[in-house]
């Protein structure tokens, strides 16, 4: 016997526009600036690879 595969299409919703707005603003979280090197990170950026940036940074600035 054959195995038989059905194909589903997917389906696209469009978001609200009013769901766009706050997402559009968003704040630093930290800034760090080590010998005009500059590290900006954002709230749901991940904090282990800020971490290891801010590391090297620091190791590489002096």
């Amino acid at each position: 016997m054959g195995e038989k595969s059905e194909v589903i299409a997917p389906v696209f919703k469009n978001k609200s526009p009013l769901n766009k707005g706050k997402y559009m603003a968003s704040r630093p979280a930290v800034r760090m600036e080590v010998n005009d090197i500059r590290l900006t990170a954002f709230r749901g950026a991940n904090p282990s690879l800020v971490s290891e940036i801010a590391k090297v940074i620091i190791r590489y600035a002096h």
